[in-house]
């Protein structure tokens, strides 16, 4: 299929999902993870309005975004970040949804409001380590409870949602638990916010899983190979 096709596949997959879920209909951010994708590709995607595009390496946004303008596309942060690449990635992402640490919110905050856009905060998203999987990024779901004060604190950034990537499993099913565990915390944060409306994004599901994610309240998904297909294999001396 054409990276069209898959789109058009996707979007009814997300339809029959939601009407699946009993949270119901809602507005889905369908995300391109775009890490290792060309620029034929991602503007071809981003054209078939796909306009949220998700990359882990700063190497790589600061190589497209440049190049990909003109079409619209606000781009996320989604990978580890290291904080000598933060200052160069931030005037290119519209977002950042893999923060896992206050320190990380405040040095974000910190460039945020010594920028040209002092005035707008930053979108963040903090990162849920639900599985509390050593080689994965995020905060346990306790902490990120206990801290969540403190990043709502930090100026010059806007705690916007949550993002994780669950302990994967062949089958989709149960990973479940992991999506109502999100969802659940979700909804505590958000009744704790002096802002609720402003804290709207729940980041779970990606290509493998992302028809249960959205059946368990997701209302962004991160999708590799269900629109470009398989990923290019990155160069060994590309640096992150």
């Amino acid at each position: 299929m054409s990276i069209i096709e898959k789109i058009q596949d996707v979007r009814s997959r997300v339809e029959s999902a939601m009407k699946r879920s009993p949270y119901g209909p809602r507005k889905m951010i369908i995300m391109g993870a775009s890490k290792g994708q060309g620029l034929n590709q991602i503007r071809e995607a981003a054209e078939a309005g796909i306009v949220d595009m998700g990359e882990n390496y700063a190497q790589e946004l600061m190589r497209k975004a440049p190049l990909t303008m003109d079409v619209g596309i606000r781009w996320h942060f989604i990978g580890r970040l290291q904080s000598n690449k933060l200052k160069h990635i931030l005037p290119f992402v519209y977002s950042i949804d893999s923060v896992d640490s206050v320190e990380l919110a405040q040095r974000i905050g910190r460039l945020q409001t010594q920028s040209e856009n002092s005035r707008t905060p930053k979108p963040i998203m903090l990162q849920v380590n639900l599985g509390h999987e050593r080689q994965k990024s995020g905060l346990p779901p306790d902490v990120i409870e206990n801290l969540f004060g403190d990043f709502l604190a930090e100026e010059g950034v806007e705690v916007v949602g949550l993002m994780s990537i669950p302990p994967a499993h062949k089958e989709t099913d149960k990973m479940r638990p992991y999506f109502k565990q999100l969802k659940e915390l979700f909804d505590r944060l958000k009744s704790k916010h002096s802002h609720p409306e402003r804290f709207h994004v729940l980041s779970m599901g990606m290509s493998g899983d992302f028809e249960v994610a959205i059946e368990e309240g997701s209302n962004c998904i991160r999708l590799g190979t269900s629109i470009f297909g398989p990923r290019p294999q990155r160069e060994k001396n590309e640096e992150d």
